[in-house]
């Protein structure tokens, strides 16, 4: 009987140790797992936050850089209309500025009503502004044709006469030129002072086709558009900045004459 009862206690205790070891055993791999998980959820957000956090200082929120010569474009030192003929309407704008030798410098921006193939050009006829330009020859030198945002093959030539140029169809056309031959010396005004007269050079057009003239310049005193009736004459008014003189008219009648002091060299 002790012998049984011996044997019986060491069944029992082998039963208790194997049942802590089963019962202790799962506990590892759970630990383990519980340490992995973890890991991740640690590092990975911290690794993708770094490059996240810096990639949208500078390319997303700096504003793009304005090129040089973009719009608003700029004629000798003042800005170029943004809208009116020429520009947002069917009509002229004609920009001129004077050079040291009395000649001017001038931008011309042209939109027709619908497009065209052949391009007139001719110097305004100047000597409708009066008897002191009857001698006067004027002639667009250095010409530059552009249609649209394309060349035209135009490039320094010289329009003292009638020219009928092809061009690829279209509205949109801007010139740039030296206007010569139409400026006279007023002999008995102060030294310097000039009289010159300018017109658009672009032709074929309607008689009503609008023509904005912009004079611009610090030796430019006054502008005249001596075609209109003689209460209207003095036609010119100036607008900021305070150099420039502008006045509208129709083309047949668009013609002014500028009385300036001739730039100094």
């Amino acid at each position: 009987m002790v012998g049984l009862a011996v044997l019986l206690a060491i069944v029992l205790a082998s039963v208790v140790i194997v049942t802590r070891l089963n019962s202790a055993e799962p506990g590892v791999p759970e630990a383990t797992p519980t340490t992995d998980a973890r890991t991740p959820e640690s590092t990975v957000p911290a690794a993708a936050e770094g490059p996240t956090s810096g990639r949208p200082t500078v390319s997303v929120q700096t504003a793009p850089p304005t090129a040089e010569g973009s719009d608003p474009a700029t004629f000798a030192g003042i800005p170029v209309p943004a809208a009116g003929p020429g520009v947002t309407q069917p009509g002229i704008l004609l920009m001129a500025s004077p050079a040291t030798d009395g000649s001017f410098d001038v931008l011309e921006r042209v939109r027709l009503p619908s497009p065209i193939g052949v391009l007139t050009l001719r110097p305004a006829p100047i000597v409708r502004a009066g008897q002191q330009f009857a001698s006067a020859s004027a002639a667009a030198t250095q010409v530059e044709v552009s249609a649209g945002d394309q060349s035209v093959d135009f490039s320094g030539a010289t329009v003292d006469a009638g020219v009928e140029l092809p061009v690829e169809r279209g509205e949109q056309f801007e010139l740039k030129y030296r206007l010569t031959g139409v400026t006279i010396r007023s002999a008995p005004s102060p030294a310097g002072r000039a009289l010159a007269a300018i017109g658009p050079l672009t032709g074929g057009v309607a008689d009503d086709f609008p023509v904005l003239i912009v004079v611009s310049g610090g030796t430019v005193l006054g502008l005249s558009c001596p075609l209109l009736p003689l209460s209207q004459q003095s036609c010119g008014s100036r607008v900021a900045p305070a150099q420039s003189i502008e006045r509208e008219l129709p083309w047949s009648l668009a013609l002014a004459t500028v009385q300036f002091n001739v730039p100094p060299s």
